[in-house]
């Protein structure tokens, strides 16, 4: 339904809608759209009357209940329902149970009073723009001292391997058909288009040698760049972001570098956690594989029509993680690392009910957060997924469980806008939206400096200063 006007006569023209048993009518002339209900991201902590925000022509709009802020606890269907675009300063979404009709209707209660009753359930107001080079890497300074080595790790034939994180651009699941190259060599999966490129895939585990060659639904795609080129590297999954000092890096044994694959290993690392290895892979040594080098020949001339465009765009990458049903993004560089969770965690007495317990991270003391219980979202049990995003909050370090890490996303600052006033203290965490293209809907994205209040920080800090004080010599 197209914005309304005046009716030919002059008179005012009403749309009626329904919200339970009862038909509600209102100005037409705000009216920008009705439409049918989209995909709606959930805003913890929000005010009661705000359902979440949705995504209406690549722009986040607040999408309100009408039945809360006209019945209070009354929630309104999604399934069958419709969102009433309407203009209040700004767009946003009145989410009701059907339209009716677009004139007068005698049966239906006027709601004059609409303004005031938005004004007083939610605040239409945008936050002043923040200065992202302020924050682009907050645990730097921490990290400085340590030397650590910032890896991606992830599972090629069952075993561990790595790739510095500063070479990786995006992870991605491997999804959508695979345009084959014909006469390639036998690593060349295909090619797949990403934003204005096309993107070669090649199977990492043909790469070092292994029979395996995973190219299923739910493999990952590790995109890399070297020297202006992408890639695309097809492994079995990710596992978690670590941090190795460098004192627990070492050169690879020369009895490795004379298998076929082995030569792309250029150190391997040692895990202190479970007692692990990690083959460490050089980006540079992927790319002069004659594989690599063929599958970049093939879609150069594509891909070079969109790096034209790649150097106007500024591009961020976010680690996207999960809690419950919905995405969120935290920036790569506010990220220290992303561990498993372990199955033992010393409980802390008397601490607050989002502090699950501390954990001991090469010999310092990390307290885990449990964000489905900061985010207020359904407890469920813990499974292999979860992971805790290590993140440095000025001179604290800790950790925040989620129920998963899914990938790691470059997002264009064209793809980014500052999030709406959620009118309420706990919704400041969330300083950016996320519209991602390829299926419409929207992530928010977190300032990692609002992860914990400043009292929370204070008794977070005390307990990790009293479980050292206990665990010292």
């Amino acid at each position: 339904m197209a914005r309304s006007s005046s009716s030919a006569d002059g008179g005012e023209r009403r749309l009626v809608f329904r919200v339970g048993d009862q038909s509600h009518e209102i100005d037409a002339a705000p009216v920008l759209e009705v439409v049918r209900v989209p995909h709606i991201t959930r805003v913890p902590h929000g005010p009661p009357a705000l359902t979440g925000i949705a995504n209406f022509r690549g722009k986040p709009v607040p999408v309100l209940s009408m039945g809360k802020i006209l019945d209070g606890g009354r929630d309104v269907a999604r399934t069958g329902g419709k969102i009433i675009l309407y203009d209040h300063g700004g767009a946003i979404g009145l989410l009701v149970d059907d339209v009716l009709r677009l004139s007068a209707d005698a049966r239906a209660t006027p709601l004059d009073g609409l303004n005031t009753l938005l004004d007083a359930a939610f605040k239409f107001t945008r936050r002043a723009s923040v200065d992202r080079t302020a924050h682009t890497d907050h645990g730097a300074e921490v990290r400085a001292s340590v030397q650590l080595t910032a890896l991606l790790s992830f599972r090629v034939a069952g075993q561990l391997y790595g790739l510095p994180l500063d070479d990786i651009r995006e992870v991605a699941t491997l999804a959508g058909e695979i345009a084959v190259i014909p006469n390639a060599a036998t690593a060349v999966i295909g090619l797949v288009p990403m934003r204005d490129t096309v993107l070669p895939l090649v199977s990492l585990a043909s790469l070092l040698g292994f029979d395996c060659s995973p190219s299923g639904e739910g493999s990952r795609i590790i995109v890399i760049e070297h020297a202006d080129n992408l890639v695309g590297l097809v492994v079995e999954a990710i596992d978690v972001i670590r941090r190795l000092p460098d004192d627990a890096i070492d050169t690879v044994p020369a009895v490795l570098q004379r298998g076929r694959g082995d030569a792309q290993i250029v150190a391997i690392g040692r895990i202190e956690d479970g007692g692990l290895l990690i083959s460490i892979l050089a980006p540079e040594k992927l790319f002069g594989h004659d594989a690599v080098t063929q599958a970049i020949g093939q879609s150069k001339g594509a891909r070079l029509m969109g790096a034209t465009r790649q150097r106007v765009d500024r591009f961020e990458q976010f680690l996207i993680f999960q809690l419950g049903d919905e995405n969120y993004g935290l920036p790569i560089g506010s990220v220290d690392e992303v561990v498993r969770v372990p199955s033992e965690i010393t409980r802390m007495p008397g601490a607050p009910g989002f502090v699950m317990g501390v954990i001991n991270l090469r010999g310092k003391a990390i307290p885990l957060i449990d964000q489905r219980t900061r985010f207020d979202t359904p407890a469920s049990a813990q499974t292999a997924k979860a992971r805790a995003i290590v993140v440095t909050l000025g001179a604290l370090q800790a950790g925040f469980v989620v129920d998963g890490v899914s990938e790691v996303k470059a997002v264009s600052s064209a793809a980014l806008s500052a999030a709406p006033d959620f009118s309420s203290d706990q919704t400041d965490v969330f300083d950016r939206i996320a519209h991602i293209e390829s299926d419409g809907q929207m992530i928010l994205l977190i300032d990692p400096q609002e992860l914990l209040s400043r009292a929370e920080r204070d008794v977070v800090a005390e307990m990790t200063e009293e479980k050292t004080v206990v665990a010292g010599p």
